[in-house]
């Protein structure tokens, strides 16, 4: 058994994310995705933010004054620095944006949430999906580890 030594920082900035209640199930999927990636030695803060700080975020580093359901920073990792932090990087969730998505794909709130830390995640470990071909690699591990959970293809229409 390979023991993982996985750090996970919650950061709720919007009082409604706390009503979520599945950071349990967002543990779980986020250490399946580190051991996919290899990264089982990991640290990630995962941020719930709000409209504003999301749009503002977005504004500076993507040049996008717009909202967006997450956005993954990650940790440069190549620096030439002796000692690498174990911290990967920052994922960054918008709560009016995923509950719309949501509801608007008719799924639960929930199950989209965990989706996109899945793809945060994935982001924070190298993945991208510029290329068609790095996309449908980065599909394939988001169904996986999703379905490891119980949810359902979220590339899947269910109106």
């Amino acid at each position: 058994m390979v023991r993982s030594n996985i750090i996970i920082n919650f950061d709720i900035v919007n009082k409604d994310w706390s009503k979520l209640q599945a950071y349990g199930l967002a543990y779980e999927v986020i250490k399946n995705t580190l051991d996919i990636c290899e990264k089982d030695d990991s640290e990630i803060t995962i941020r719930f933010t709000d409209d504003k700080e999301m749009r503002a975020l977005n504004k500076k580093w993507r040049k996008k004054n717009s909202l967006t359901n997450v956005l993954a920073f990650p940790n440069n990792t190549k620096l030439n620095i002796h000692e690498q932090s174990k911290h990967i990087g920052d994922i960054i969730l918008c709560y009016n944006v995923v509950k719309q998505e949501a509801k608007q794909r008719n799924i639960s709130f929930s199950d989209h949430m965990i989706h996109l830390v899945v793809h945060g995640v994935l982001h924070l470990c190298g993945y991208d999906h510029i290329r068609k071909s790095d996309e449908e690699n980065m599909i394939k591990h988001e169904k996986l580890v999703l379905n490891g959970v119980g949810i359902k293809d979220p590339y899947i229409s269910y109106n």
